[in-house]
């Protein structure tokens, strides 16, 4: 059949019958049907067979998912299939905004400021839980991490780190010795979809001393 055209009904297809596009030079454009393991798919390919869009099943959770791909073949956006909620990819960041004033700044007269290597607090200065960080984001991903410097900068006061979102505990550490480390993931799953959700990083203290509270980085992401 050189060509065809259907003016009512339709085309079905049958007992995993696939659809499928193949251009001049060989290179298959479009499939519609089973995979290698009988699950249905779908994939675009440019001229050069590299993929555009596909879906495929994700043997580790049991779930398909979908994902664009630029001219390198990398994943730029893709729905999670570990959770089947929000985006895998892009990785978005979350800003917070210090709510604290360092215990490393001093007053100075000369306008010119100091630099430090992290922001510390006096442990007398939290005390009960307190908000040391805040932002705000739309959850598209089922998964967060926090990186950063935890821990006891001076003395040895029990600390205690918890990261929330939307006001519900998420995650949360204890902080011992001095450390700079990625806390997370932490599932964020029944949050997705919300939009300018608090994410607040506070901190409870017991006993004198100084700690630290130093965000480097807050990321909505996959599931690694």
């Amino acid at each position: 059949m050189a060509s065809a055209t259907i003016s009512r009904g339709g085309l079905t297809l049958l007992q995993d019958a696939f659809l499928r596009m193949v251009d001049d030079n060989n290179t298959e454009i479009l499939y519609v049907g089973p995979d290698n393991t009988g699950k249905q798919v779908l994939t675009i390919r440019r001229e050069d067979g590299s993929r555009i869009l596909f879906t495929q099943g994700a043997q580790q959770f049991g779930r398909d998912f979908w994902a664009f791909t630029d001219t390198a073949g990398t994943i730029v956006v893709s729905d999670d299939a570990a959770t089947g909620k929000g985006l895998a990819r892009p990785w978005l960041p979350v800003p917070l905004y210090q709510q604290f004033v360092p215990r490393t700044i001093t007053t100075h007269t000369d306008g010119l400021g100091e630099t430090y290597g992290y922001a510390t607090i006096d442990a007398a200065k939290v005390g009960t839980e307190k908000t040391l960080w805040e932002g705000r984001a739309s959850i598209s991903h089922s998964w967060i991490t926090v990186d950063g410097v935890w821990g006891r900068a001076l003395d040895s006061p029990a600390i205690t780190y918890r990261l929330k979102v939307g006001g519900v505990q998420v995650g949360t550490w204890t902080g011992g010795a001095l450390e700079t480390s990625q806390k997370g993931p932490f599932d964020v799953s029944a949050q997705v979809g919300a939009d300018w959700e608090a994410v607040e990083l506070t901190a409870a203290t017991l006993g004198t001393g100084v700690i630290a509270c130093q965000v480097l980085g807050c990321y909505l992401h996959q599931s690694v």
